[in-house]
């Protein structure tokens, strides 16, 4: 549940973020609803994951992570709810902090889904998994960032 929601639908949604700008408003609704379900999925697995913690052992570490991303979570949502406008001065600032926290978040989440599998005995194939997803995410991030550098330089 966790995994789902931090490690899989935040990516995407960061994804939705930075590269379909151009197609204002779908983007911004895309990412908030897509980053919302993320977010109870991830808040629904970590109050799971405080249940099932007692007695696993090494979960400390994959607790203490979990709560962080958490944390980071919950600051961005705090972060969406204080959002300046577009025009105000604190803008730029406001985009920073939001974008830096949430690579934060996901960068901490993907680490710990690792920690996780290998916790809960999963095995090579669910790491490789998840593993083959993040590489292939990080492929089309790279496709689409080109992409849209070249459409900043031409236009």
């Amino acid at each position: 549940m966790a995994g789902l929601g931090w490690g899989v639908l935040m990516p995407v949604g960061i994804a939705l973020a930075r590269y379909f700008k151009k197609h204002d408003p779908f983007w911004f609704y895309a990412h908030i609803s897509v980053q919302g379900v993320g977010f109870v999925l991830g808040v629904a697995g970590v109050v799971a994951g405080f249940k099932l913690n007692d007695d696993v052992p090494g979960g400390d570490t994959h607790q203490a992570i979990g709560i962080t991303v958490l944390v980071l979570g919950c600051l961005q949502v705090l972060a969406f709810l204080a959002r300046p406008d577009k025009s105000s001065k604190v803008r730029r600032y406001w985009n920073w902090y939001h974008h830096n926290v949430g690579r934060a978040a996901v960068a901490c989440a993907a680490a710990n889904i690792f920690i996780g599998l290998n916790i809960a005995h999963e095995g090579n194939a669910a790491r490789a998994g998840y593993g083959i997803f993040l590489v292939v995410l990080a492929l089309v991030a790279v496709f689409l960032e080109v992409k849209l550098w070249r459409s900043r330089r031409s236009g």
